[in-house]
Parts: structure tokens; sequence; C-alpha cells
């Protein structure tokens, strides 16, 4: 279930299509909140068994010495450590530990810690997040935050869900490592096809879309070359994602698509779907 958005965070998106730009720094409030979140795992029915499972792993991987815990750990400066320790919080926390001494009954000491650690990540705007217990950056603050934050925005419109869901899927697949990159190509055509068949162009693929759109009173005269550029910029990154991607036989992730094309794919596919939104008056 998505988090609830409070009222600043829709006020803010309402007026500038993201909640906020994403710091790549840990707040005080973002720490003051993981720590409440730990504090009410240590509470929880497997609560010691949590705090000490959790104390353990962190001495075996950062070498604490006496004195240290979780909570001071919290507070040090470094990033990839905070990084890792919440891998590891995340890890221990949905561990099924054994409760009150009955060997049949174990349970995790904090249900759904991923998502709910997710959960304070993104409204403390932090940009990283779980993924499979594994942290992945989230991508550039700026492109989130005056791309990718308004073309999900513009997405939530009626008729626009598959316009919408492969828009998201395209971005998992962008944070997701070499081995997805290919599928991130895919995702992003997948989305910009189905923003144009959304819009009430006509065509079964990109090709006939672009050709309906160019077209329309949609495009002014000054920008009657935008549809054959983006068709062209797809069809290399087509031709870029079947020669790299493992379509073809290779194994995953080996000579993968470059990071930097499937990043000028997701981005430049926001900025398509963002303008088409605000372009075409949404049907009453």
């Amino acid at each position: 279930m998505a988090r609830k958005l409070r009222y600043s965070e829709r006020r803010a998106l309402v007026e500038t299509g993201s909640a906020g730009p994403l710091q790549d720094q840990p707040s005080l409030e973002l720490i003051n909140a993981l720590n409440y979140l730990i504090g009410e795992g240590t509470q929880s029915a497997a609560g010691k068994q949590f705090a000490n499972a959790l104390h353990g792993a962190c001495v075996k991987h950062f070498g604490w010495g006496a004195g240290v815990n979780v909570r001071v750990a919290i507070l040090a400066p470094d990033l990839d450590d905070f990084l890792e320790l919440m891998e590891i919080v995340c890890e221990e926390a949905l561990r099924h530990h054994n409760v009150g001494g009955n060997r049949t009954l174990y349970r995790p000491a904090i249900y759904g810690a991923e998502e709910k650690i997710n959960d304070l990540f993104d409204r403390h705007r932090f940009g990283y997040r779980l993924d499979a217990g594994e942290i992945r950056k989230v991508g550039s603050p700026a492109l989130s935050e005056v791309v990718v934050g308004p073309a999900l925005l513009a997405v939530q419109r009626p008729g626009w869900e598959e316009a919408d869901r492969s828009f998201r899927e395209a971005i998992q697949h962008q944070r997701g490592g070499p081995d997805e990159n290919d599928d991130a190509l895919t995702a992003a055509n997948a989305a910009i096809e189905a923003a144009l068949k959304a819009a009430g162009f006509k065509g079964a693929n990109l090709g006939p879309l672009a050709k309906d759109f160019k077209k329309s009173s949609v495009v002014p005269p000054e920008l009657k070359d935008v549809p054959e550029a983006l068709d062209l910029l797809l069809k290399r990154s087509g031709a870029m994602r079947n020669s790299h991607g493992d379509s073809h036989g290779k194994a995953p992730g080996a000579d993968a698509v470059p990071q930097e094309l499937v990043d000028l794919a997701i981005h430049w596919a926001g900025a398509f779907i963002v303008y088409l939104s605000r372009a075409i008056p949404e049907a009453d």
C-alpha cells in the first residue's frame, strides 16, 4: 500500500509536480524517525532476539567496539556505513525470531520493514531505496524533481494507467543494475506508446503513432520535426538494446546497455509524457 501523502506533500505535487528534491545525506529528522522504527522493533514480541541479532551482525560487519550500538552508529557521517547499516537493520528486522520461548512460533521484529524504511526515506526525501534488501540510489535528484516527478503526476489521469505502469516499470529497471538496462529501454518505449494512445493518437506501435501525432494540431509548425526525432531516438535506442541486451543469447548483464543511454531514454520519455499531458486537454 502506498504511503499516504500529507498536506504539504500534496500541495507540492499540485504546485511543482514533485514532493521536493532528493537529498544525498540522511537528515536528522530521518535519523530520528529510523531510530523510532528500530525502537518499535526492539519492543516487539521478538524484540530481545532482534536487538541481540542486530548488534551481533553489526559487530561482525563493522567491527564495533565496546559502547557502540545502532543508535550511536546511525549518527555517523559516513554515507556508506549508514546505507549498509540500513541493509542490516532491514535484514534482521524481517528475520523470523523465536517468540516467548515457543520453538514453534517465530515472528519478524518489524512486519513490512523494507516498505516502512522506504516510506521514511520517501517522506524525508532521501535519495536511496531498499529493493529486496539492497540499497539502490534513486538517481539524479534534479531530474527526479523536474522530470520523473512531473511525469508520474502527469499519468495520473483516467485512461493513462498503462502509461503509468510502463513508466514506473522503466524507472524500476533503471535502478536495478546493468542486467536490467535493456528492460528499462523496453519499458520506456512502451510508456511513450501508451501515453500517445491514451492521448487519442492512432497506431499499433510508435511509428504510426508518431505520424498521427505529427499530423495533429498539437504540434505547432515550428516543432514539426519533433515526432521524427522521437521515433529516431527510440529506434536507435532499440538498436542499441538489441546489440547490447541479453535477448540475443548473451548472459544477463554481459555487455550491458550503457547506463547513460538508459538514463537519457528514461528522462527523455518522462519529459515527453509531461509535454503530451499538458498539450492534450483532459477529457471530461
